[in-house]
């Protein structure tokens, strides 16, 4: 019992710690899963692209890079997708380089994303990622930046990340306060055997709709967790995946995980304008996955997300495509990262079937992204978030009644005893 005693004390503070972390997670989480339509409904001109005329063709994703650096003279993008979609803008972040500094900064102070037609090259509209002030055109962006951060950048993200390490430690810990108390050996059982354990156990699994509200609060907390804590600790785990990797990191390494800079050496200076431009490295790109994908006895999806990455400060291109080795809905997780000047292959990243640990951090990352699984695991993901909530104001509501409870038993007993004969 003691040392029961203290694992509650443990699981209330840790709870109470967390709790407004998990509250805004959870909220949040619950619209996350469906952020692209929301997006598209708030931000209509950051997503919706009208054809021209009916069959009307889409530009290469190349020319449309080219238009858009014509219209910004020293603009810089990094990154391209190269698979394009009717009806849709393309979204490209546009950089400048710092002359002071010779890093990439965005190109207004205005704004750091620009949406572009995918039939024309030209602009439909710009935002300033996650600025609130610029309206309904940020809300999704806002809400992701609270989700992981409380939209307070490095120290908010953090936050977060203590807060889901917690989180993790104290899956384990709710879970041991389910398991009922070892029954001593001729001690009162209750009418219940001392080897059922299940049987004892079984109750905390149980929501007693009577017996009034807080019985029905601390069934709700014990209970929901219950049923669904594999699926807390995804989210906890892979929380801290995100936002805390100086602690994911090592951890994982101790499985075998790989972190994605591993291998790679960086040029000794930054390349800026590569001997490969973004066309020649796209080619490179593509008959470097397909030979790689040939040589492991697995295919290309060339119907699925694609795009090439520049590292001017690494000095490598990273071409992005599709494998038979995805499995997220979109795919677009596997990696053919390659010198910029040379275009010498320095590393392969499949999201799965190369390390064990590396297969784990995808899956519970693409779980928690409500990226596998189509739309009934985005529905789950966002019931899992109200849950997640639930459990958060449920475990604040039980202490506040205990904490009420233990000091008007503390006042009693303070009366009494001034009210004692001497």
């Amino acid at each position: 019992m003691r040392g029961r005693r203290i694992w509650v004390i443990a699981h209330r503070w840790a709870g109470l710690t967390i709790a407004l972390f998990l509250a805004v997670a959870g909220t949040t989480g619950t619209l996350l899963a469906f952020y692209e339509e929301l997006d598209a409904l708030f931000a209509p001109t950051m997503h919706i692209a009208r054809p021209p005329a009916q069959g009307a063709a889409m530009l290469d994703p190349q020319v449309l890079r080219d238009r858009v650096l014509a219209s910004h003279p020293g603009g810089v993008i990094t990154y391209l997708p190269l698979h394009l979609e009717p009806w849709k803008s393309v979204r490209l972040n546009v950089e400048r380089v710092d002359p002071a500094s010779g890093a990439l900064r965005p190109w207004s102070e205005e704004w750091d994303e620009l949406s572009v037609d995918p039939y024309t090259g030209q602009s439909l509209g710009q935002r300033q990622v996650g600025n609130i002030g610029q309206g309904m055109i940020n809300l999704m962006p806002f809400l992701y930046q609270l989700h992981h951060s409380f939209a307070l950048g490095e120290y908010g993200m953090l936050a977060f990340g203590v807060a889901a390490l917690i989180w993790t430690i104290d899956c384990f810990v709710g879970l041991l306060l389910t398991f009922p108390l070892r029954l001593k050996r001729g001690a009162p059982q209750g009418g219940v055997s001392a080897t059922g354990w299940w049987s004892r156990w079984k109750p905390n699994w149980l929501v007693r709709w009577t017996g009034g509200q807080h019985r029905l609060t601390v069934d709700l907390h014990r209970a929901g967790a219950l049923w669904i804590w594999p699926l807390l600790l995804v989210f906890a785990w892979s929380g801290v995946s995100f936002t805390l990797t100086q602690v994911y990191n090592p951890v994982m390494e101790q499985f075998g995980y790989e972190r994605l800079e591993a291998g790679i050496v960086p040029s000794a200076t930054s390349r800026p304008t590569p001997r490969l431009d973004f066309r020649a490295a796209e080619a490179v790109g593509k008959n470097l996955a397909a030979g790689e994908m040939a040589r492991r006895g697995l295919s290309l999806d060339p119907m699925r997300e694609t795009g090439l990455l520049h590292r001017p400060d690494v000095g490598v291109y990273a071409y992005i495509f599709s494998s038979s080795a995805d499995f997220r809905t979109n795919g677009g997780r596997s990696l053919a990262i390659f010198d910029s000047n040379t275009g010498r292959l320095m590393k392969l990243v499949l999201p799965q079937g190369q390390q064990g640990a590396n297969t784990l951090t995808e899956w519970i990352s693409a779980m928690h992204m409500a990226a596998i699984w189509g739309w009934p695991w985005r529905i789950a993901v966002s019931l899992i978030g109200l849950m997640v909530t639930l459990l958060s104001v449920s475990g604040v509501l039980i202490w506040m009644r205990k904490r009420s409870a233990r000091i008007a038993r503390n006042g009693k007993a303070h009366q009494m005893a001034a009210t004692r004969p001497a």
